[in-house]
């Protein structure tokens, strides 16, 4: 990773950073592709997890830790990790939004009817 790359997993607009974060952002977006950029970090916390939890069960306990702990504020790094994750996670959140689109659908038609009754 360049010097960049790696100052770059610092970036906050909110919490704690480096001081010469600012340059740094600046410079990675004249240098960079940020899409490109977040599947190459992500792909190595994908890969970096799948082996912990395989290997280390302690070491994957701690990681989940920190991760937790980064989560109480707002980190690009999260991001990146966030990117790394497998897909059913996605596909989760996806499901989530479709109940909830399913269950306003639902209540929508029960007002309707409702509406349409009087």
């Amino acid at each position: 990773m360049s010097e960049v790359e790696r100052k770059m997993l610092y970036f906050s607009e909110t919490a704690w950073t480096l001081p010469d974060i600012l340059e740094v952002n600046n410079a990675f977006d004249r240098e960079y592709d940020q899409t490109e950029y977040e599947q190459k970090i992500g792909g190595l916390v994908h890969n970096l997890c799948a082996r912990t939890r395989a290997n280390d069960r302690e070491e994957s306990e701690a990681w989940n830790e920190a991760v937790r702990t980064l989560r109480r504020e707002d980190h690009y790094l999260l991001v990146l990790i966030d990117a790394g994750e497998p897909s059913s996670v996605s596909a989760g959140r996806l499901l989530r939004l479709v109940v909830i689109a399913v269950v306003i659908a639902g209540l929508v038609l029960a007002v309707l009817a409702l509406v349409m009754n009087r």
